[in-house]
């Protein structure tokens, strides 16, 4: 379609991904794969422990909160002072652990599907059998490596 503008040449496809995708990976090299990887696997793991940490904050609020409740359930009615403690006591402590189930909501929203498992997949760097090849069942070893296998 000519409109009268420069001309545009428009390409796509597999052919020119894979160029690409090898051009990137002869200049980024697997070491730098496998460095990325094990720093997404330790921010996952970092991110693990935080909700470990945030899971136990919440048993402790919720755990807070139904101790006040029950100090609320056997106060004496008739003594409004003491009940009206032990109610602010506990509705503050119900408020805690709503404050502790948004922190856990915003970290799982936040929260990314890991990619090292698979960009390692998918640049076949793991997982490799105990000769440093990887396993990946699609083809012979022989195929994708250049030693002998047993």
């Amino acid at each position: 379609m000519d409109n009268g503008g420069p001309h545009c040449i428009g390409f796509g496809g597999l052919r020119v991904d894979d160029a690409i995708e090898e051009a990137l990976l002869g200049v980024v090299g697997p070491g730098t794969i496998t460095a990325a990887t094990a720093a997404a696997r330790e921010a996952g793991e970092r991110r693990d422990q935080v909700r470990e940490a945030l899971s136990r904050d919440l048993e402790a609020a919720r755990y807070a909160a139904d101790r006040a409740f029950r100090q609320y359930d056997v106060a004496d009615p008739a003594n409004r002072l003491v009940a009206g403690e032990l109610e602010a006591r506990w509705n503050r402590a119900l408020a805690h652990a709503v404050e502790v189930e948004g922190k856990i909501a915003t970290h799982d929203a936040a929260t990314h599907a890991p990619i090292a498992d698979s960009a390692s997949r998918r640049f076949g760097l793991e997982p490799q059998n105990g000769l440093g090849c990887a396993d990946d069942g699609c083809a012979p070893q022989e195929a994708h490596c250049a030693h002998p296998h047993p």
